[in-house]
């Protein structure tokens, strides 16, 4: 039997904030989407090294999450390919809620 490999994002610790950015999709298109992994084991590699190289801050605040594909595809519906969206993880409801960044208000 194949193992299922779940995607998994990046949330930060003190706000729930999922990090977004701008991504490129399998038929070479630019999204704004939440960044992924298709598994653990090539998120754990690589996210830490990823935000150094985006000049985040303080990047030992991220932590993985592991999501479903079906959440993993509403944070994206719900970013509307729109930069000015950001989104948090809300823990009770296991989903994303999409809100407009107050620095685009």
């Amino acid at each position: 039997m194949e193992e299922i490999r779940l995607p998994y994002v990046m949330k930060h610790a003190i706000t729930s904030k999922l990090y977004t950015c701008m991504l490129v999709n399998g038929y070479r298109l630019p999204y704004y989407g939440t960044k992924y992994w298709d598994d653990e084991e090539a998120a754990q590699l690589d996210y830490l090294d990823f935000l150094n190289i985006q000049g985040v801050a303080d990047p030992d605040s991220w932590h993985l999450l592991e999501l479903t594909e079906n959440q993993l595809k509403m944070c994206n519906v719900k970013l509307k390919n729109d930069s000015r969206f950001i989104l948090h993880w809300d823990q009770v409801v296991q989903a994303a809620v999409a809100s407009i960044s107050p620095s685009e208000l």
